[in-house]
């Protein structure tokens, strides 16, 4: 029953809002549905204009998801702006709603129980995909909530701000990441929005990495004002790493520094300051954002591959097979690639769902393929397991990338492309998918297209193991393009990170008999059989450029850098 002068407002089951007369408010639009839950479950009620716009209107640009806000906030103000006293208050940067003019079944104090039913029963937005991950994150915590009280318990219902608890105990064993606010030291409160803007985007763009847990930002953001040593706020919310900073002014505007700490050490393990650009628009920030995100990618996952190859007790847990795993996939020889394979059974055989198994396995798979050069067989098998790990999670970037790998090799690029450019709308981020998408219009012989993803994944992830493969893809780009002298500079950038890296070294083959310097070609191709004892035509027969006339320019290439009298390939008709 409505409590005489206030909104009541129901998220469990159906949404439903009355008013303070305890007459229903129905709400036309499903957007203003949501937008009101959003606030309701925010700190304070408040949210910013670009965040919601995101979540809410991600699929427009920029303009328009300002134009659609607007348009919503007025319908809503009709609503809930009815009596002397507002309860939806709208400024420059900031949306929020009056909550103690609510009683909201899921975080009211007046609760005795935690409120029955699916958190926003049947509610979907289509195509916005920031709205259905922030709805997943708040039936995960409710459900971990709900699972910490007692049956029959008639303990008041905690706020969401209280929930750490109970959220810090789905992420036992997982390398949890607590985002802090960025700290405002311009000298101006204006700037505040700048700083949780710039946190929450953070956190929203790393939570689309699977394999990643990043604490809510109710529960990390309840750490703003405490000058607390990561090791405290480890504990307190059962995160490994704890990412802080600030923004500062500059000598030409602002800049932001951020600093990943282990929180089991207190060490700082990355820290890293990067200008802000004159124009804050969220157009603006985003690429700041991606490239911050892929490096903590990056990091993280490394400090996790060291902290289990230091981890040497016999033990099978699920977690420490995946990290062992991992490490001896990024040895990148035949010997720890099939380390690699053992572990990540093991893994699937102790929970064969497992999503984060199923990729892993795939991106081993992968790679042994690759280096073997494998036939259909092998490659259908591959297909199976990339479309499998889309089922285990179908949000999960990487494995709609790992299908569009296997549909590369067998020469359907339109349909990798597709698949690539999906893996990069479920994670920016990911620059294995940048990477890929840059072979991808390789082999599709549109090497100019090619150039800006491969520069793009270089950026997210400068420090990648595989960064030899990333920077051959751009010899290839320049060398398709005619570019020479740049092709060999790029070849020689990959070669010096993996020397037996027989496909680039064909490529800078190639690149030197086009311009003319026929002993320098010869030179590589001694040092390719040096690396590559084993090597013959048929290794450049494998690669799946669409146009096979590419494939016979390396082959004619190599035959003359050999001294051949007639070409390595037969000429197809």
């Amino acid at each position: 029953m409505a409590v005489q002068g206030r909104y009541t407002l129901n998220l469990m089951g159906s949404f439903r809002l009355l008013g303070p007369d305890g007459e229903r408010i129905d709400i036309a639009s499903r957007k203003g549905m949501a937008m009101v839950a959003m606030l309701a479950m925010a700190d304070d009620g408040e949210r910013t204009r670009g965040w919601l716009q995101e979540k809410l209107w991600g699929q427009r640009d920029r303009p328009q998801a300002q134009g659609s806000l607007r348009r919503e906030l007025t319908h809503l103000r009709e609503h809930l702006n009815t009596s002397q006293r507002p309860a939806l208050l709208c400024e420059r940067q900031w949306v929020r709603l009056d909550l103690s003019q609510f009683d909201v079944d899921v975080v009211a104090p007046r609760q005795t129980a935690i409120a029955t039913g699916e958190f926003l029963e049947g509610f979907d937005l289509a195509g916005e995909e920031g709205f259905e991950d922030w709805l997943r994150e708040q039936r995960s915590l409710l459900a971990a909530r709900a699972s910490s009280v007692p049956s029959g318990s008639n303990q008041p219902s905690a706020s969401f701000s209280q929930t750490a608890e109970a959220q810090a105990s789905v992420f036992v064993e997982r390398p949890a990441l607590a985002i802090l606010p960025l700290a405002n030291l311009t000298g101006d409160a204006a700037n505040d929005y700048l700083c949780e803007g710039l946190s929450e985007d953070l956190i929203d763009r790393l939570s689309r990495l699977r394999w990643l847990p990043v604490i809510s930002r109710s529960s990390s953001f309840a750490f703003a004002s405490d000058k607390l040593d990561p090791r405290i706020i480890g504990q307190k919310l059962s995160a490994k790493y704890v990412l802080e900073g600030r923004i500062k002014r500059a000598t030409d505007g602002f800049s932001a520094t951020v600093n990943l700490a282990d929180a089991v050490t207190g060490y700082s393990m990355w820290s890293h300051r990067v200008p802000l650009p004159p124009d804050r628009s969220q157009d603006a920030l985003d690429p700041i954002v991606a490239e911050l995100v892929g490096v903590l990618d990056a990091q993280i996952d490394y400090a996790e591959q060291v902290r289990a190859r230091g981890n040497r007790q016999n033990r099978p847990e699920f977690n420490d097979l995946i990290w062992r795993g991992r490490w001896h996939l990024n040895r990148l020889t035949r010997a720890d690639s099939e380390m690699a394979r053992r572990l990540f059974d093991q893994a699937l055989e102790l929970e064969p769902n497992s999503s984060e198994a199923v990729v892993q396995a795939g991106l081993n798979l992968g790679w042994s393929l690759w280096a073997r050069r494998a036939g259909p067989a092998e490659i259908a098998e591959f297909r199976h397991l990339a479309h499998r790990a889309i089922v285990a999670d179908p949000d999960d970037g990487r494995g709609h990338m790992l299908a569009g790998v296997a549909e590369m090799w067998v020469r359907q690029t339109a349909r990798a492309r597709t698949l690539f450019e999906r893996a990069i709308a479920l994670n920016p981020s990911l620059h294995q998918a940048h990477v890929q998408l840059g072979c991808c219009y390789n082999l599709m012989g549109e090497p100019a297209a090619a150039i800006g993803p491969l520069r793009l994944a270089q950026r997210l992830s400068p420090n990648d193991m595989h960064v030899f493969f990333n920077i051959g893809e751009l010899a290839v780009s320049h060398w398709m393009l005619g570019r020479w002298a740049e092709a060999v500079d790029y070849a020689d950038q990959s070669l010096i990170r993996r020397p037996a890296y027989w496909y680039v070294i064909v490529v800078k083959i190639s690149a030197l008999v086009a311009s003319g310097d026929l002993p320098a070609a010869r030179r590589a191709f001694g040092e390719l059989m040096t690396m590559k004892p084993d090597f013959t035509p048929q290794f450049i027969e494998w690669t799946p450029f669409i146009d096979r006339s590419w494939n016979q320019r390396l082959a004619d290439a190599v035959a003359a850098a050999r001294g051949d009298q007639k070409p390595a390939l037969r000429r197809r008709r």
